[in-house]
């Protein structure tokens, strides 16, 4: 029998996975990831990051929306600017975290496939 501390322990699981899915897939793309990279240097107007992705200015905004939307960005008007910076700045150890996860998967393949890795990093 399920007592009713362990059903709202159970409902809070469920939402913070909803919510790591939303944050994770706000990653899983690599425009999105360059915007991070960009804005973790400081504050940010969306016509600022245009130029460094090649990108139009629309399809940026569309690209800032979804991470403000995963609760990784924070907005702010000034005049007729909208400024963005990290909500939170361990998001970028996240960034770091998992290049390194990859950069280590992809040295193990090359051991298994029996190609020397490189020793530079």
């Amino acid at each position: 029998m399920n007592s009713p501390n362990r059903e709202l322990t159970m409902e809070n699981s469920v939402l913070l996975q909803e919510r790591a899915a939303q944050f994770l897939h706000a990653l899983a793309q690599p425009a999105r990831l360059r915007i991070l990279e960009l804005i973790g240097e400081g504050e940010l107007c969306g016509c600022e990051i245009e130029p460094h992705l090649e990108l139009d200015q629309s399809t940026v905004s569309r690209h800032l929306q979804v991470l403000r939307r995963a609760g990784i960005l924070r907005a702010r008007k000034y005049g007729v600017r909208v400024l963005y910076r990290l909500r939170h700045p361990g998001v970028l150890q996240v960034l770091r975290d998992v290049e390194a996860l990859i950069a280590e998967q992809a040295r193990e393949e090359l051991v298994r496939l029996g190609t020397p890795a490189s020793g530079g990093g």
